[in-house]
């Protein structure tokens, strides 16, 4: 599974400096997933009012299964603000919070939308995160919440290090391309030009094409070739039932279930003919020898499909043809074929 972990914290002592933004950061974020959502990955249960304890319980109970964790709240470059259990701020330090998020296995960015992040971010790539988006000034509130949202958007059908960029441009359209229309600390006197951007990704090469959804498709994959491997044995195993049973029988079975594919794959569509039968024959007196390829290389539909089919059992190019090889693919049927591999 890949999971999404946001964690929220707030002032609730000082009313100035109480941030009237996560909400709608949470809700953003959760609204600019929502493609990556479809496609499984899993947005967690946003953490508000989150303690330190509510991040640590979060990665137990999903270990090895959260790719992405942010946190929205004040920060520095020593520390993060959480909440105690009475709602007063309570800080995770730098030093510590690198090191545990450093240990997390699977997980490749972590998003510290406070103010002044960016002294956190040597820790964290030391430990061994693979990207992080800090920033480098104090920010303020609603903007930072309209970054996020943007963020997310792109990072739900782009990779990684390519949605940070469009993100940036999206706010500067809206804010402009000075940086102290989006920042609190930028001195007066810092011309547009010498004043920098406050947020910025640091990333490991080695993960700048990351997506939300590549474990996902690469586990799509795996699941649908062991899928069609174990039809094609079924298919090689039950030939001679498909060779004496009547059409008729065979979709009485496949009423039964769990047999449907099955039976989609090694249906012939008929009752097979006397030279079928006898070529059968010779092929179970010679299963490794000429009595096997002769009934392979008919045409009936049948052997189209054996074809195909013990091709992919054994592990052949059904479409190489030579010695130690099976025949060429047939195209005779190739509805068949789709079905099989749409399961």
């Amino acid at each position: 599974m890949t999971a999404v972990l946001l964690a929220f914290a707030n002032d609730w002592i000082d009313d100035k400096r109480h941030l009237r933004s996560l909400l709608d950061e949470a809700k953003a974020i959760g609204k600019a997933l929502g493609p990556a959502v479809k496609a499984g990955v899993e947005l967690l249960p946003p953490l508000h009012n989150a303690t330190v304890g509510d991040v640590t319980d979060a990665f137990r109970a999903h270990h090895d299964q959260i790719r992405v964790f942010h946190f929205g709240g004040h920060a520095s470059g020593s520390a993060l603000l959480f909440e105690d259990e009475t709602g007063n701020p309570t800080e995770a330090h730098a030093r510590g919070l690198a090191g545990y998020l450093g240990q997390q296995p699977g997980l490749v960015l972590v998003f510290l939308n406070g103010c002044s992040t960016e002294p956190q971010v040597r820790r964290l790539r030391a430990a061994g995160v693979k990207a992080v988006v800090a920033t480098t000034h104090a920010i303020q509130d609603a903007v930072a919440a309209e970054l996020a949202e943007a963020f997310y958007v792109e990072l739900a059908v782009r990779p990684l290090r390519s949605a940070f960029d469009p993100a940036v441009h999206a706010l500067q359209m809206r804010w402009g391309d000075d940086p102290r229309a989006v920042t609190r600390d930028v001195a007066p006197h810092d011309e547009p030009h010498t004043a920098s951007w406050p947020w910025g990704i640091d990333c490991d090469p080695a993960y700048e094409d990351w997506t939300l959804g590549a474990e996902l498709a690469q586990q799509r994959r795996r699941t649908r070739w062991q899928h069609l491997r174990l039809a094609a044995a079924a298919t090689v195993l039950l030939l001679p039932l498909s060779l004496v049973v009547s059409a008729d029988a065979r979709r009485t079975a496949c009423r039964a279930p769990g047999l449907h594919s099955l039976c989609a794959v090694i249906g012939t569509g008929g009752v097979p003919t006397a030279k079928e039968q006898a070529l059968w024959e010779d092929a179970r007196a010679q299963p490794t020898g000429d009595g096997l390829r002769a009934y392979l290389q008919t045409d009936s539909p049948v052997g189209s499909r054996a074809r195909w089919s013990v091709a992919c059992a054994i592990g052949s190019d059904p479409n190489r043809s030579g010695a130690g090889t099976m025949p060429t693919r047939a195209t005779s049927d190739p509805g068949d074929l789709g079905r099989q591999d749409r399961r």
